[in-house]
């Protein structure tokens, strides 16, 4: 009896490691799909001002309008960095839930294959690297742009 509550202890545990990973990766997917949506609304943002300049409805200073195109382009790469991001982001969580359910599975089989028990959570965490760092690429492209807008509001006054 005190053995089959070892191994149920020890499968429980064993499972808890890839739902720890699971949060995380629920929790960086929700930061990340609204900062998506702050980036496709400033894009939003920008267009509505280029069609209201070709519309005739508003007159934009050249300087003005190569500092909107430059922030256009920053938010468009911004858009595509999240989303590559938000790929791997879901990539890394269904390995980690795959690792849960394999895990379990092989317990209750008393299968013994540890190489598939090593590969799934090692291609979740190599995802999770790289989403990683591509919002640390996205991160530093919405400060270099939010930092390329206040320099051009500041020297245009």
């Amino acid at each position: 009896m005190t053995n089959e509550i070892s191994v149920g202890v020890s499968i429980l545990t064993a499972m808890i490691t890839p739902a720890i990973l699971i949060v995380a990766c629920g929790s960086l997917s929700l930061t990340t799909s609204q900062r998506l949506s702050r980036s496709i609304e400033r894009t939003r943002k920008i267009s509505v001002a280029f069609n209201e300049m070709g519309e005739g409805k508003r007159t934009i200073p050249e300087r003005e309008q190569k500092m909107l195109r430059k922030q256009l382009e920053k938010s468009a790469r911004r858009a595509i960095l999240l989303q590559r991001a938000m790929t791997m982001l879901y990539t890394a969580l269904g390995f980690f839930i795959s690792t849960s359910f394999v895990i379990g599975i092989f317990e209750i089989m008393g299968w013994m294959n540890s190489w598939l028990l090593i590969l799934l959570p090692m291609v979740g965490a190599i995802a999770l690297l790289w989403a990683s760092i591509l919002l640390i690429m996205e991160t530093r492209l919405a400060l270099k742009a939010v930092d390329d807008e206040m320099n051009f509001r500041l020297n245009s006054g």
